[in-house]
């Protein structure tokens, strides 16, 4: 594998070298105030198509400039555009430029028209990239959310308010590959999904590939999240603070001496102290009803109340060691964790004629209680060797864990003869932990302005635990699994004109617990049709080895866990991604349309419904299927200026088949969904930001029971079924929600503050979550549960 890596490296470099470059620069993208390299900025020489963008660690080399007195034009999202005009004196060192970021004072500062205030959507084919620096100015639940605001892109649903993963063209979020700093994130929930588990405060950089991702990635079978922490100032200390009705964050960075700095990111939720109106809130919309919300307390009935307790944290801490201009070495840590708390009881006295000592005391106690989370740490160290070459090592360690126990006892006893009648339990334990250690060398090598090659190797070694249990000693499933993945990689942004750039590459992937190798070509092109329009297609062959397997639980509800592919019970997941677009690009608005095409294979999932009675053969648990998903995504967006915002419309169909459901034949995923719009506006008056989010979505799919019905066996005894009807045949009614904002910056001393205030689902939506049929009664009852109704927050940060 390594040895092809090589001959096509050689063949790269070969045609590199036929092209002589011109008059160079070389320079680093940093901002003003912090020091802060900024990645992924866009250097290009004003009124020409010549340009780059910077690296990881805001380095870039410019060929082809025709003058030393050339003026530079550079962008960031979320940073004002600045023009530098080169000197002799300037383009023999290395140039630093200093970006400031956008203000919302219209007095202060005049924003041009080249700039992106919130989001970048043509950064590339089907890649976007999010500043964190004006996150707050969107409307939300309660915290600045990253991964919420990436649902408001076209081609991610947004319609899922129990779910703050990622719904990509079709794809579902245990699909993506999610990366903070290199570390590998499997969960990305806060609260049962109502938030994402990354602060915002603390990353630097989003940039998402919604599909037909480079080869430098691999591993999963629909999209790409890959977020960089904040190296922290080398310059000057810094700290934040801020609250709203859910949570406290903090902040704060600062140098030591002029070679490190430390950055620190924390956010606790405080229910436990206060119990706002916004905790009953979703507390009731998490929970609902309990077990005993249909039993009337009396004198004979004793409930006791228990409010779930339920909290989460999350810490990042990065230190950055700058030995030389051109070397960086940083430690990165995240860690977040959830705790749930269920647990209940009920008494209840039976009376049993006129003798009080003959009375019965009925004793029913719940214990259940939830937690998980991730953690990780990484090691990297980036040089920039020279003007052309970049390398970069990071070691990484990544752990997920989550674990459920529930423990239902009953007991009816005689307490005056201190006898027990009757008693017992019903216990269930799943713990899953996913544990895994990665390395990874990527090197950039930049010849000339043709030709700008990408290579890398990858090793990952993975271990899994999941563990079933009911009642102590029945294991429903018990699994311990380790596996290797190790990579090679290469691919080449090949300038074969001024209108016409494209980047092939292939990723070589062995994965021994399946003793597997595979191939993955991929491809891209961009064609600069116009001075405003741009083409662009995309082709990827993927591949995923580390499945989340959805657990259908009627009784406690459905939950997911972790496990290797092995071809066996859990099929290696693939797929093939298409996609074809077109833009249209002015100073001020871009208007962009892309359609995809997606057909994966390998997919699962786990239930006990089709086991048969006595037996739990894991062969029988598994389902494994195939689907496909296509759309049409449309995009017009108002870059900069008093007035920012987009509109963005999906047109999208996803279908799946397995055999154990509707005869095998295809049927809506329960993410499908047909239509999907969301309208983001936002205004600058003075020092006041207004925002306003309009999201409308056609119904989702889900199967609907056809009613229940009794069989009557030989011995007189009676069997009741719930009748299904087809496999996700029915659909919820259309999703809706309008959210509005405001934010006040002001400064008061030496300490700036954002006053915030917004109302989530101002017009108080009901929007349909699901359905419970309770068949017990006569006619049968049904129940429908729904999303959070309208709530308001309040925000104050202070920055010092």
């Amino acid at each position: 594998m390594v040895r092809k890596i090589i001959i096509a490296s050689s063949l790269m470099i070969c045609l590199a070298s036929s092209v002589v470059g011109q008059f160079a620069i070389t320079g680093k993208v940093i901002e003003k105030e912090s020091g802060e390299s900024l990645p992924y900025a866009t250097v290009s020489i004003k009124n020409t198509t010549v340009g780059t963008n910077t690296n990881l660690d805001g380095f870039f080399t410019l060929y082809n400039v025709p003058s030393d007195t050339t003026t530079l034009q550079v962008s960031y999202v979320g940073y004002d555009v600045l023009k530098i005009k080169l000197s002799k004196e300037t383009i023999n060192s290395l140039i630093i430029i200093e970006l400031e970021p956008l203000s919302t004072n219209l007095e202060e500062v005049v924003v041009s028209a080249d700039a992106y205030k919130v989001l970048k959507a043509n950064s590339g084919v089907s890649t976007s990239t999010l500043s964190t620096k004006q996150l707050a100015l969107l409307p939300s639940i309660g915290e600045v959310d990253i991964f919420r605001s990436l649902q408001l892109l076209p081609g991610i649903s947004s319609t899922n308010q129990s779910s703050a993963g990622l719904y990509v063209r079709g794809g579902t979020p245990e699909q993506n590959l999610v990366l903070l700093d290199g570390i590998t994130v499997y969960k990305v929930d806060h609260f049962f999904g109502f938030f994402s588990a990354f602060n915002a405060n603390a990353v630097k950089d989003v940039k998402i590939y919604k599909g037909a991702y480079p080869a430098k990635y691999g591993g999963r079978v629909s999209s790409v999240v890959d977020m960089k922490l904040k190296t922290g100032s080398f310059q000057k200390s810094s700290a934040s603070a801020g609250f709203n009705l859910f949570a406290f964050n903090a902040q704060a960075e600062t140098p030591i001496g002029k070679n490190v700095a430390i950055m620190f990111a924390g956010r606790r939720s405080f229910n436990e102290v206060i119990n706002s109106g916004l905790f009953r809130d979703l507390r009731d919309n998490l929970f609902g009803d309990n077990e005993f919300s249909n039993v009337e307390e009396s004198n004979n009935v004793i409930i006791k109340e228990v409010n779930p307790d339920f909290n989460f944290y999350d810490v990042n801490t990065k230190v950055s060691y700058r030995p030389t201009e051109m070397d960086l070495i940083t430690f990165s840590y995240y860690g977040g964790k959830d705790f749930l708390d269920e647990s209940r009881d009920l008494n209840a006295t039976i009376p049993v004629g006129t003798d009080e000592t003959e009375n019965r005391l009925l004793t029913i106690d719940i214990l259940s209680s939830t937690d998980w989370g991730n953690n990780g740490t990484s090691i990297k160290w980036s040089r920039q060797c020279n003007s052309k070459v970049y390398t970069n090592l990071i070691g990484a360690r990544s752990k997920y864990f989550s674990k459920y126990n529930r423990d239902a006892s009953l007991a009816l006893t005689i307490p005056e003869l201190d006898s027990t009648i009757v008693g017992g339990s019903l216990k269930t334990l799943e713990d899953n932990k996913v544990r895994d250690h990665s390395f990874r060398f990527d090197l950039e090598w930049k010849p000339n302005a043709k030709h700008t090659i990408e290579s890398g190797l990858v090793y990952i070694n993975t271990n899994i635990d999941y563990l079933n249990i009911r009642d102590d000693s029945i294991k429903v499933l018990e699994r311990r699994e380790e596996a290797v993945y190790a990579a090679a990689y290469i691919s080449d942004s090949w300038v074969l004109s001024d209108k016409l750039t494209i980047t092939p590459g292939v990723r070589l992937a062995s994965y021994d617990f399946s003793d597997q190798t595979v191939v993955s070509p991929r491809f891209s092109a961009l064609y600069q049709f116009s001075d405003r329009v741009k083409l662009k297609l995309a082709y990827g062959k993927f591949y995923q080895y580390v499945n989340r397997i959805i657990n259908e639980n009627l009784s406690e509800g459905s939950r997911d866990f972790w496990l290797l592919a092995d071809n066996d019970l859990v099929p290696v997941s693939r797929a093939r991604h298409y996609v074809v677009g077109v833009s249209y690009e002015t100073k001020g608005w871009l208007f962009d349309v892309e359609s995809y095409y997606k057909r994966l294979k390998g997919l699962s999932e786990f239930t006990l419904r089709f086991r048969t009675a006595g037996t739990l053969d894991p062969e029988q648990l598994f389902l494994a299927g195939k689907g496909e998903a296509k759309g049409l995504e449309f995009l017009i967006q108002k870059k900069s200026g008093q007035y920012t915002g987009w509109l963005a419309y999906t047109l999208g169909n996803v279908r799946n088949t397995f055999d154990g459901f509707n005869d095998g034949k295809p049927f809506p995923a329960l993410h499908d969904q047909l239509h999907e719009v969301k309208v983001v506006q936002s205004v600058d008056v003075d020092d006041w930001t207004l925002s306003t989010v309009f999201i409308y979505g056609s119904g989702k799919a889900f199967s609907e029971p056809s009613g229940q019905y009794s069989v009557e066996l030989l011995d007189g005894r009676t069997l009741n079924y719930i009748g299904v009807g087809d496999k996700n045949g029915s659909r919820l009614k259309a999703y809706s929600r309008f959210d509005v904002s405001a934010h006040n910056k002001f400064t008061r001393g030496n300490a700036e503050y954002d006053l915030g205030f917004s109302i989530f689902n101002v017009f108080n939506r009901r929007n349909t979550s699901y359905f419970q049929y309770d068949f017990q009664q006569n006619p049968s009852v049904i129940t429908e549960i729904t999303y959070l109704g309208i709530t308001p927050n309040i925000s104050l940060n202070v920055k010092f």
